[in-house]
């Protein structure tokens, strides 16, 4: 949790301790090296670390079950060990700093787009871990204390609490204009949009404990957070693109090809996608070489989390032809695809989720179709009217009341696809989409579960011992243990 102000007051005590020459600051002061950075200036890395970080075609796709590994997939097999959070956690402090350096140049854009960021990056945290450390985590503290998961999400300076600032701050009309924006380019309505639909998932999120929230009445808060200026159109979404030359190139892009070929559609995106004949399908993955070869083209998966003993038994490796990879949109090209925080079908599934429970007005039907449109626009912009209708129209994607929840989460877990672990917290919030057991469920407490939470770092054990013991004693049965549940899981 140490932060890199610490590092840096370390290493200019010891250039002081060097030597006294009365003229040092002169002579060793580079002119070509800037001392006072804006908070713009920091702008820049925070963003592509967060949202280039948001491609996870790793563990949260494997959670999500897009995708299946047949090597290395302890993940997607819930046979889970310790987790690193250093990288989430240095970029917390360097939010930080972009909100001090904001309000010392009295940058109202800054410091309402860090607010965004910090609230984004702080739900990934606790999402992942449960109970973290948040109010101190910045501080200077180097063993700060675990939040509660409720306290992060509900209390004053929490994650709502950044979102609802940053709508204040960026609904002025006399707000100082962004620079540095990599990702929207300076447009303060943009990040206003984004603000608030980071908003609603979480209000959304944070629903089935709706009765434990005290620091402010859920229903009323979605019911105006769906008023306010949302992500409207995928010009909205929070992207960047993947670029052709380095560091910024997809990373599918770059892996070696036997890495590559471990990575294989699941039996989940066969299941639910080819029945439907869905279009996305197409553009994130190849069809089996081997039907390829036959003149056929098939698009097949396999189960998550199987070893190879079984994988060999079922004749899966043998055969592994008869399987799909991930499409040429991710690895032929290094810029082929863009990496999204959120995009704006997750805002209008969001809504229809929200007046399905009687949260918000208007029909769920409506902004459901709107939310599978948009889905297909980003992914399939050459789709006929025609292929279009009849999609809409099949069982199974045409809006039906008495399933509305069920069509909602499905369509909204396809338009997710690669978006963070969004799709993983979604399934965790509300069951659905509906997933089948895993063969071969490698949960080491509780076999045969569906766990919840990584294991805190170990470092955590012996630099912040007694936050963690706190945090640990806490959960269920005084255990750092993957299946204790999240506060706002169902």
């Amino acid at each position: 949790m140490k932060s890199l102000k610490i590092f840096l007051t370390l290493l200019a005590v010891s250039a002081s301790m060097i030597g006294c020459t009365k003229n040092f600051g002169e002579i060793n002061t580079d002119p070509n090296m800037p001392t006072n950075v804006s908070a713009d200036q920091l702008l820049t890395p925070i963003l592509r670390e967060t949202v280039l970080g948001s491609f996870n075609y790793g563990n949260g796709a494997a959670l999500a079950r897009y995708l299946a590994r047949t090597n290395y997939n302890t993940v997607e097999a819930y046979e889970w060990g310790v987790s690193s959070w250093n990288g989430q956690y240095l970029r917390l402090s360097n939010i930080h700093e972009m909100i001090k350096i904001a309000e010392r140049d009295n940058k109202t854009s800054a410091k309402a787009v860090a607010y965004i960021l910090k609230a984004f990056t702080a739900s990934t945290l606790t999402d992942s871990w449960g109970d973290v450390p948040y109010f101190e985590a910045s501080s200077g503290n180097i063993t700060p204390g675990y939040d509660l998961q409720k306290e992060i999400y509900t209390a004053d300076g929490g994650i709502i609490g950044l979102l609802k600032e940053a709508e204040e701050l960026l609904s002025d009309p006399a707000i100082d204009p962004m620079v540095s924006d990599v990702m929207y380019g300076g447009n303060l309505m943009k990040w206003r949009r984004l603000g608030n639909s980071l908003r609603l998932r979480y209000l959304m999120r944070i629903s089935n404990r709706a009765s434990e929230i005290t620091t402010f009445n859920l229903a009323n808060e979605i019911a105006e957070a769906v008023k306010l200026p949302l992500l409207a159109t995928n010009s909205d979404n929070a992207l960047l693109a993947f670029l052709p030359a380095t560091p910024n190139q997809c990373p599918v892009y770059g892996i070696r090809e036997g890495e590559f070929d471990y990575i294989r559609m699941s039996k989940e995106s066969d299941d639910w996608l080819n029945p439907i004949n869905d279009p996305r399908r197409i553009v994130w993955f190849m069809p089996a070489s081997k039907s390829v070869e036959r003149g056929t083209p098939e698009y097949k998966g396999i189960p998550c989390g199987l070893s190879s003993t079984t994988l060999e038994n079922m004749g899966i490796l043998q055969n592994i032809g008869e399987v799909s990879q991930m499409g040429a949109r991710y690895r032929a090209t290094p810029d082929g695809c863009d990496a999204v925080l959120m995009n704006c079908s997750e805002v209008m599934f969001l809504v229809a989720e929200a007046i399905v429970k009687g949260y918000a007005e208007g029909n769920a039907e409506e902004w459901y179709n709107r939310g599978i449109t948009a889905s297909l626009d980003y992914y399939c912009n050459d789709l006929s009217n025609d292929e279009f209708n009849a999609y809409m129209a099949q069982p199974g994607v045409v809006f039906d009341e008495d399933n509305a929840m069920k069509l909602i989460m499905f369509q909204k877990w396809i338009a997710q696809f690669f978006v963070g672990s969004e799709a993983w917290f979604d399934f965790k919030r509300t069951g659905l989409p509906e997933m089948e057991p895993l063969i071969e469920n490698r949960n080491p407490t509780k076999p045969g579960e569906i766990p919840s939470r990584f294991l805190y770092p170990e470092d955590e054990q012996t630099l912040n011992v007694d936050n963690f013991s706190a945090a640990v004693v806490r959960q269920e049965g005084g255990n750092d243990d993957i299946n204790t549940k999240l506060w706002w899981e169902k």
